[in-house]
């Protein structure tokens, strides 16, 4: 019984076929455009002519080549290598503390005093030094002239000076703690240059996707313009043939209008971001670019298990927050220091001669030795000190917890984004494709006065939305993935970027 309710419908397609062969034959049917080839330079597309002027023309900039610009003239990794002089110079202040310290000390003086006049001059070579114990050595040569009226003097003496502490203040321990604390901040502010450097490596990455996106947008907003040219041409001639009515044309014509309101739409969105790439590359904002980038994704590993370990030893905010911890556990033990008492032992000697016109020469040998203390009763901003320590460690203890739970957080969510978004990006190239194998038979039908342009129209929307689908699918893809690299810390070594500090 099937087979005779089938056979009517083959007899009508029998019938139509020499139809649809005349109407064929008396209909223009345009040549399907090839789609956009997104692995090629996207300004040579679709050749260029008189009639069929380039969407967008420039300088070829690949991501390469963006990356590279924005490492040599970005002005935010500039201001960065500027902070690092200051930064390093601090490094060496702090290391210098155990280094001699030489100056030179003068005063000259003429004076006039009851009538009497003199001249005074006054040489003190000195040198201080502090060792890792704690003890302070002070040297100074005083050497000193005076010019009188008959009474002429000359002193020359070496000042010597020592100070021990043994509470406060004493030991290798307490007295390196401020070295090791800047040597713990320099590797941190290594870690903030290179977080700064592999986040405008991203931003650029995205401003030149961006860009590029704009650029086959527009390819498709143009592509989608000229399908509508060339519906409003198959509409011309079956009105042509008195197979429609002219009114009919009427929403064609509108879609064209709209479609050329896309393309202009288009044309200012990718002005715009040219204009963000040019700013973070510090180019001169006149210059016409057109980015170029193979967008043919591979699918990427996004086991969690192998991701996070390396999160964890390569990310800079995270090694960056343990230094933090040593800074604040040396803090306590210098605080924990400052709420002992202030006893040291003590030695000053001064050496040398003097002579005065009438008196003659004298030696000096001045000694003395002794043992100071300073003990504070209620001093309450010394035991605040300690407590601020305390809170700071904890803190930073804390946060290290909160940064670690974060880096989790964020590389499971983009890791399962990723997947995600390899699971649009197939749907998507499945959907471009049947819509627009759609359209191809849509438009024979219509020419075989089997459809209606409402229908071609309603098909050419949705394949334009599918190639918008697949073109953000498959950048956001890309950009996932360079945003992951960014959570684990290893943008720079994707790039192959060693940073000569």
């Amino acid at each position: 019984m099937g087979r005779w309710r089938a056979f009517p419908i083959l007899i009508t397609a029998i019938m139509l076929a020499p139809q649809i062969v005349a109407a064929a034959s008396k209909i223009p049917i345009p040549i399907p455009r090839p789609d956009a080839d997104t692995t090629s330079d996207v300004h040579q597309a679709a050749p260029v002519t008189a009639a069929n002027p380039p969407l967008f023309s420039g300088k070829k900039l690949t991501l390469e080549d963006a990356v590279f610009l924005g490492l040599r003239n970005n002005r935010t990794i500039r201001s960065a290598y500027i902070d690092r002089v200051s930064q390093k110079f601090g490094l060496r202040v702090a290391e210098d503390r155990f280094n001699p310290q030489f100056g030179i000390n003068g005063d000259f003086a003429r004076q006039s005093i009851a009538g009497v006049e003199s001249t005074t001059l006054k040489v003190s070579p000195t040198v201080s030094l502090l060792t890792q114990t704690g003890a302070a050595l002070n040297f100074a040569w005083n050497t000193s002239t005076n010019w009188q009226d008959a009474a002429n003097g000359f002193s020359s003496a070496a000042q010597i000076g020592i100070t021990q502490p043994l509470l406060r203040g004493a030991g290798a321990e307490i007295n390196l703690a401020p070295v090791q604390t800047a040597q713990l901040g320099e590797l941190v502010n290594k870690l903030r240059l290179k977080t700064t450097v592999s986040e405008t490596i991203a931003y650029i990455i995205q401003a030149h996707r961006s860009l590029l996106t704009d650029q086959l947008q527009l390819q498709i907003a143009q592509a989608s313009l000229d399908r509508s040219a060339d519906l409003l041409t198959i509409n011309n001639a079956l009105i042509t043939a008195g197979r429609m009515a002219p009114m009919e044309t009427v929403q064609t014509q509108a879609d064209i209008e709209s479609q050329k309101l896309a393309v202009l739409q288009a044309r200012q969105t990718l002005e715009n971001d040219r204009l963000t790439l040019l700013d973070l590359l510090a180019l001169d904002l006149s210059t016409k670019i057109v980015a170029v980038e193979t967008i043919d994704p591979k699918k990427v590993n996004t086991n969690i298990a192998k991701l996070l370990p390396i999160a964890l030893q390569e990310r800079q905010d995270y090694l960056g927050q343990a230094y933090v911890i040593e800074q604040k556990r040396l803090g306590i033990t210098v605080a924990k220091n400052e709420q002992l008492w202030d006893v040291s032992l003590y030695a000053n000697a001064r050496l040398g001669n003097q002579y005065n016109q009438g008196s003659g020469s004298e030696r000096i040998a001045n000694l003395t030795a002794g043992l100071k203390f300073a003990i504070p009763i209620n001093d309450l901003s010394r035991q605040q000190q300690l407590v601020d320590a305390d809170t700071g460690y904890q803190s930073a203890t804390l946060q290290l917890e909160v940064l670690r739970t974060g880096v989790e957080l964020q590389v499971r969510g983009t890791a399962a984004q990723i997947d995600l978004l390899w699971q649009q990006l197939s749907v998507a190239e499945k959907s471009r494709d049947l819509a627009l194998q759609a359209v191809t038979v849509e438009k024979a039908k219509l020419n075989a006065g089997r459809s209606t342009t409402f229908q071609v129209r309603s098909l050419e929307g949705n394949l334009r939305d599918s190639e918008t689908q697949l073109l953000n699918a498959r950048i956001g893809y890309l950009n996932a993935l360079t945003q992951l690299d960014l959570q684990l810390g290893t943008t720079l070594a994707t790039w192959h970027i060693d940073l000569k500090d």
